[in-house]
């Protein structure tokens, strides 16, 4: 009895190393090969090649605060997650660059707190939304911030996460709100840590599309691109401009726009004009 206690001891032990050995074998072997698998049936947390890359690509940490944290209805809540759960993507390939924290901004019971860090938040550029709630004695207002603000080397970019769309009803919204996160993260990352924004001028001075005609347009570009308005005015280095090589004392010209955007004009171009066009062109400008 004694001898099969010692042999059933022995293989115990020799199991309990075994599976040890596995354990460490796995870890090490994790260590160097990095896999993530989304078993969601519409694979809600697989990351496109190109979201992929840009979180592998960040040298520096992305600090990101998402002000979606307090007592919401189910719908917020699942905004909420779903933010979380993306972000906890981003950041399983971004080599531990991404960090971030959930914030309540009408945590405080004191109204004039709570109004300085609305005001705060607005001055950074996010935009509130009225939430009504129902209660046992009505219904209750309340505001919430939802957006978040990405914070990279001192940059700041404001992040709407609830998208407004004309005519659509909450549940809408939130659907489409959700399905767009990638999106939002995705562009907010790759606008913080460009190098070169590139630059769009829009022409005027021919009857061109106002200002306010172009006001949407141009705040769409805005996300993406550095967008001025310019008049040309027969100005030979309105698009252009001369720079010295010291080596060889020689010049060459660069175009100061990656492309110009010349929108419905009514009048004629006088023949100066035409020309700084062809220029801007002939040295590797882009016409719209």
């Amino acid at each position: 009895m004694v001898e099969k206690n010692t042999v059933n001891r022995k293989k115990d032990i020799t199991l309990l190393i075994v599976g040890l050995v596995i354990i460490l074998m796995v870890n090490y072997i994790g260590s160097f090969a990095f896999e993530r698998f989304d078993l969601t049936s519409e694979k809600r947390y697989t990351l496109s090649e190109t979201s992929i890359g840009l979180a592998e690509s960040l040298e520096d940490i992305i600090y990101v605060k998402v002000y979606l944290e307090g007592d919401f209805p189910a719908g917020f809540k699942r905004l909420r997650d779903e933010t979380k759960e993306m972000l906890d993507e981003f950041r399983a390939y971004s080599n531990g660059n991404i960090e971030y924290e959930f914030i309540n901004p009408s945590e405080s019971s004191d109204k004039k707190i709570r109004d300085e860090i609305y005001k705060q938040l607005h001055k950074q550029g996010l935009r509130p939304t009225d939430l009504n709630t129902k209660t046992d004695d009505g219904f209750s207002n309340k505001i919430v911030w939802p957006g978040a603000v990405f914070i990279y080397r001192g940059q700041e970019l404001p992040v709407q996460l609830l998208k407004s769309q004309l005519g659509a009803g909450s549940e809408s919204m939130l659907n489409g709100s959700i399905e767009s996160l990638e999106y939002e993260i995705a562009n907010a990352i790759n606008n913080l840590t460009i190098l070169k924004v590139p630059r769009i001028a829009f022409i005027e001075g021919h009857g061109e599309l106002s200002d306010l005609e172009t006001a949407s347009l141009a705040t769409a570009l805005a996300e993406f691109y550095s967008v001025d308005r310019i008049s040309l005015d027969q100005n030979l280095n309105s698009l252009t401009e001369r720079y010295m090589i010291d080596s060889t004392k020689s010049y060459r010209v660069k175009v100061k726009y990656d492309a110009i955007i010349i929108a419905k004009p009514l009048e004629k171009f006088p023949e100066k004009d035409k020309f700084i066009i062809d220029q801007y062109v002939m040295y590797g400008g882009k016409v719209v």
